[in-house]
């Protein structure tokens, strides 16, 4: 259920943005799933449950975008053994 305050916003919103309700609803449930998934996925790899790589994952981000966003978040990117022996068994298979 959407709350009168939230319609008032939602209307609001739809304005700045030039789009409808429905638009500026699909928008809105977009961009916060994707920042959904981002603070999950620094909540999994700052506790040790999740590597960079399945952080950037179930981000949904690519390794370079994840590094950007662990830089700005100030977080310790630590690359553990087997994930560096697998990306060097990767490129090897390149050649």
């Amino acid at each position: 259920m959407v709350s009168e305050i939230e319609r008032r916003e939602i209307s609001e919103l739809a304005s700045l943005l030039g789009v409808n309700k429905e638009e500026t609803l699909r928008l809105a449930l977009r961009e916060g799933i994707h920042e959904l998934r981002i603070r999950k996925a620094i909540e999994l790899y700052v506790s040790g449950k999740a590597s960079v790589k399945q952080a950037a994952r179930f981000a949904g981000l690519d390794l370079a975008d994840w590094f950007a966003i662990a830089m700005e978040k100030n977080l310790m990117v630590q690359i553990r053994p087997e994930e560096l022996e697998e990306d060097v068994a990767a490129l090897q298979e390149l050649k």
